[in-house]
């Protein structure tokens, strides 16, 4: 029997159901009653509380930008190390953040052809260059990029990597074989500092 829940918990526990039916099932998974019964919540409440698919398909990409502002805001770090840990955030290198990505692509991909989430999509991948380029920023004031570099580009440069890495994670599909790659990201972010 599905269990009484308020409105608020209800919209999260339906939104991180959505993000675990997206990694395992794929778009196609993406049911009032797939996600209801990954829920524990009846159908009728999805439909309360999103009332289309739409909306549904939008909350996630709002979550996934939320879980991850929530980690950046709880980094104690600064200088080289908050970049670090900053840019470790946008790579699927946990359970949490693999969901994340898994679902980000799998919305992402969708939002190419549905113009009513072409907007949520973009404004969460706008949110990876705002991390490059606040990461270059941040290297900036520490002393940790060199003045003859050109900031724009290489936080450009910057995203491109880290989109690179975030894929070749999600392909790769354990975490074992992401030392490579971040150790790819950090010889990168040491390479900033030179001419």
């Amino acid at each position: 029997m599905p269990r009484r829940i308020d409105a608020e918990a209800r919209t999260a526990a339906i939104a991180e159901a959505s993000l675990r039916v997206l990694e395992r099932d794929g778009l196609s998974g993406l049911s009032v009653r797939g996600v209801a019964a990954e829920a524990g919540i009846a159908a009728a409440s999805l439909r309360r509380a999103f009332a289309t698919q739409h909306a549904l398909r939008e909350y996630c990409l709002q979550l996934i930008e939320n879980r991850v502002i929530a980690r950046v805001m709880a980094l104690e770090v600064t200088g080289r190390a908050l970049v670090d840990e900053l840019l470790l955030q946008l790579l699927p290198l946990d359970k949490e953040r693999r969901l994340e990505l898994v679902a980000q692509v799998q919305l992402g991909v969708l939002s190419l052809t549905d113009s009513e989430l072409r907007p949520a999509a973009v404004r969460l991948s706008d949110g990876v260059a705002r991390a490059s380029h606040a990461a270059i920023q941040i290297l900036t004031e520490a002393g940790q990029f060199h003045r003859g570099r050109d900031p724009e580009y290489e936080a450009q440069r910057l995203r491109a990597l880290l989109d690179g890495i975030a894929m070749n994670g999600l392909w790769s599909g354990e975490l074992k074989t992401a030392s490579p790659m971040l150790s790819m990201l950090a010889r990168h972010l040491d390479e900033l500092a030179e001419p």
